[in-house]
């Protein structure tokens, strides 16, 4: 697929490094092993480091300051009975249905299942976390037994879900959770990239912000540095479909037409020759 333009317009104050000071934060607790392809990762009390790009389920996820290390495990099955759930609602689309509208369906039952806010998740922390256990590790399900989280929950919760879709071929792709900090704070969302059509989805349930990450409000700075906009989409059918390059032109065509034509004319002459 064609790319035809890098956006690296991201201004000074947006910090791509909250990954990396929450791992040199705790460093001394750091153990690093080999990974499902991914090389060398660290692991963090036996379970590898969720950062951008990196599988999500099985991980844990680390504050740049000290907080609750979420843990993502399917272990009580809570998270496999939501993504059935899931699913279900997917299989309600119309046939063939754009990626941006499973996105979106991804992207509304987040929100749904997490519609808490600071305080309330707050509450579920301080519940379950040990006084001045910092990173102590704590399920996400027990948020969406708590029914709160932030943007860092929403996070993980899309984007294990866009795991599992992309595990399952209903999506083609790759997804992560990303986060960066401006001078406003730090926050973190999910990420699809399509393998057939180049597009970044963003899904951010904490901002309720869902789409193209060229199209949508930008209410946050969610450009990657060195992000590549495809060429620009046509909508055929109701459904997002990225314009490639025509091998042949309209001369092209009408050229390759009459050569045609005349071959014909020619190989039938000469066989009544």
């Amino acid at each position: 697929m064609a790319k035809d333009i890098i956006e690296d317009d991201e201004g000074p104050d947006v910090r791509w490094n909250r990954t990396t000071r929450a791992l040199k934060r705790v460093e001394w607790q750091l153990e690093v092993r080999n990974f499902q392809g991914h090389g060398q990762v660290p692991f963090f009390k036996g379970r590898h480091v969720i950062g951008r790009d990196r599988r999500i389920v099985g991980g844990v996820y680390l504050g740049t300051y000290a907080r609750e290390a979420i843990v993502v495990s399917e272990r009580d099955g809570i998270l496999l009975r939501r993504y059935q759930e899931l699913r279900g609602r997917i299989r309600r689309l119309p046939w063939k249905s754009s990626e941006l509208s499973i996105v979106e369906v991804v992207h509304g039952y987040v929100r749904e299942l997490l519609p808490g806010g600071e305080a309330k998740t707050n509450a579920i922390i301080r519940a379950s976390v040990s006084a001045g256990n910092d990173d102590q590790k704590i399920d996400l399900t027990v948020f969406i037994i708590g029914s709160a989280g932030v943007c860092r929950h929403r996070a993980l919760l899309g984007a294990y879900f866009l795991e599992k879709l992309i595990d399952d071929r209903a999506l083609v792709g790759s997804c992560s959770v990303d986060r960066n900090e401006m001078d406003e704070g730090g926050h973190a969302w999910a990420r699809f990239v399509s393998k057939k059509t180049n597009l970044i989805l963003i899904s951010d349930a904490g901002l309720n912000e869902c789409g193209d990450i060229f199209e949508i409000s930008q209410h946050w700075a969610y450009l990657r540095p060195g992000d590549v906009r495809p060429i620009p989409s046509k909508k055929v059918l109701g459904h997002e479909k990225a314009i490639s390059l025509p091998l042949i032109d309209d001369i092209d065509r009408t050229v390759g037409a009459a050569a045609l034509l005349w071959a014909l004319w020619h190989y039938g002459l000469s066989r009544l020759l």
